[in-house]
């Protein structure tokens, strides 16, 4: 799920920047912990924020952002599989957007912004159905 490049364009990552990138993510955070409804959902499964698992768990979302944005890094993780029973529900993954989108412009440019944005877009149904349902999106059907 990568954000395509054209050729000879800088990457999404170059365009934005690791520091930004950094900025963004614990700020954004920091707003999803200060949440009322988002807030307990992050702080059961990862702890209070600025603390605990936090640390660890903004380096593996950098992680993430860095390869959809064809930045340096080594992600390996599976996105679905960490959101697996994370006991929320679709009006949280309304509320997480909503924080993104307001989040993202006070770091990013409008195109970079707008990138980034339509990826959360485009992995919420996935993410959602492991989250909410406890399970994989449906795929295509095998012959038999």
């Amino acid at each position: 799920m990568t954000v395509p490049l054209q050729g000879g364009q800088a990457t999404l990552f170059e365009r934005i920047g690791a520091e930004a990138l950094r900025a963004l993510l614990w700020e954004f955070y920091r707003r999803v912990c200060a949440d009322p409804e988002l807030g307990p959902v992050f702080e059961r499964r990862i702890g209070p924020f600025p603390g605990a698992g936090w640390p660890v768990h903004i380096a593996r979302i950098e992680g993430f952002w860095r390869n959809v944005t064809h930045g340096p890094g080594t992600y390996q993780g599976r996105p679905g599989q960490a959101h697996l029973n994370l006991g929320a529900t679709p009006e949280h993954f309304d509320r997480w957007l909503s924080l993104w989108e307001q989040t993202l412009p006070e770091f990013m440019g409008e195109l970079e912004a707008h990138s980034l944005l339509s990826t959360a877009q485009r992995m919420r149904p996935t993410l959602e159905r492991f989250a909410v349902h406890g399970r994989a999106p449906a795929g295509p059907k095998r012959l038999s």
